[in-house]
């Protein structure tokens, strides 16, 4: 047998084996859902964690395919979305095991009719190198973990996802509830039923725990975030998100040379971290140390020109250095990619301040305060009521 020939079919077996394990996987789940809890919808996403830019996209019925395109192959990995919940924890398991075992079962059945049927070698070779894949992918994804983070989306695998399901099988119900609350940016209400799941879940699950601070933080409730984080950190790992989210936290409670701690600490383990970029910046800004800002806000606008935060910050630094007119240009640049800023319109009414334009100033702040009513205006308006009386 020519050797170019089998080095020719072993490779094809191992280019297609991962996307088409992908592919199976995500179809067992769907066929469990489909069975189970009878959705109107499933999105099927291979090649991507439900990336809907730059796919093929098709349907077969209730399945709705995205399929990424990439260069030379297809990335063997996939996300499955169900248009409906399932209530009941026991399916929800069903439904996790579906996809891997699904997977085996179709690499099983070609290898034992060819084994039996004495096959071509090369053949039989595929099939074994398509089923060893298979058996190792069943492995990868019963053993709990989190999805790798180079894909920048925070997931966990199946095995983890069924301990999730079998922690919380008292008050799975409530998370559900608890989920849709979330979903809906009913924050106040998510965070009660999550702080009530915590207390039926059999131990205490990292997962809870970072929803409830981060509901807490939305609904500015900062001493239970302070009270949720401090547990999460004493029984778990922070990954870089919990420093990320931690930091925040003490932003918001005027911690500043606390919470730049953090955030370097962020930016030591993600030097290209956003968000941390741009919030350090702004803890910066606030102790005047100008020069440092500029250079976070600088870098987070080269990693993603289409994010508002640093653009706005920017404006502000330049504003506060006197470069009047930079900074409006970016301010209003921030404004046209996010007009619900709110801090945008702050630093306008600072702009228009300076350049001792009662009215227009006026008009900022109101803007500013209507769109975040705890937004912090003391300082300015002391000042535009002192202008306001030397006018008069």
């Amino acid at each position: 047998m020519n050797d170019w020939l089998v080095l020719i079919v072993i490779y094809t077996a191992l280019f297609i084996s991962s996307p088409l394990i992908a592919v199976l996987h995500e179809l067992g789940h769907a066929f469990a859902y489909l069975i189970l809890t009878k959705p109107n919808k499933i999105d099927i996403y291979i090649g991507s964690y439900g990336n809907k830019k730059n796919n093929i996209a098709f349907k077969l019925g209730k399945l709705h395919f995205y399929i990424k395109k990439s260069f030379p192959f297809i990335k063997g990995i996939g996300l499955c979305h169900s248009s409906k919940q399932e209530p009941s924890y026991i399916n929800e398991i069903i439904i996790l095991l579906a996809g891997p075992l699904f997977t085996v079962v179709a690499a099983c059945i070609p290898f034992i009719i060819i084994l039996n049927t004495g096959a071509n070698l090369l053949v039989l070779t595929s099939c074994y190198i398509f089923l060893g894949f298979s058996v190792l992918s069943l492995i990868n994804n019963l053993i709990p973990k989190d999805i790798n983070k180079k894909y920048k989306v925070y997931l966990a695998n199946d095995g983890k996802q069924i301990l999730f399901a079998l922690n919380l099988r008292q008050a799975f119900p409530i998370y559900l509830e608890a989920a849709e609350h979330y979903k809906n940016k009913k924050f106040e209400k998510a965070a009660i039923s999550l702080k009530l799941v915590l207390e039926k879940a059999h131990k205490t699950s990292d997962d809870i725990l970072r929803l409830i601070i981060f509901t807490s933080i939305e609904t500015k409730q900062y001493d239970d975030a302070h009270f949720y984080l401090t547990e999460l950190e004493n029984k778990f790992k922070l990954s870089t998100n919990d420093l990320l989210m931690k930091a925040t936290l003490l932003s918001l409670t005027q911690r500043n040379n606390e919470a730049i701690t953090t955030y370097n600490e962020v930016l030591k383990k993600d030097k290209n971290n956003i968000l941390a970029l741009n919030n350090i910046g702004a803890a910066l800004l606030e102790k005047e140390e100008y020069f440092v800002a500029r250079h976070a806000f600088e870098k987070a606008i080269k990693l993603d020109p289409d994010f508002y935060a640093p653009i706005g910050n920017l404006g502000h630094l330049e504003i506060l250095e006197g470069n009047l007119e930079t900074g409006k240009k970016l301010v209003n640049q921030c404004l046209s990619v996010n007009e619900n800023a709110s801090d945008a319109y702050k630093v306008l009414g600072i702009y228009y301040l300076k350049i001792k334009d009662i009215n227009q100033a006026t008009i900022n702040f109101n803007k500013a305060k209507e769109l975040d009513n705890d937004i912090d205006l003391s300082k300015y308006e002391d000042e535009l009521k002192a202008l306001n009386e030397e006018v008069v």
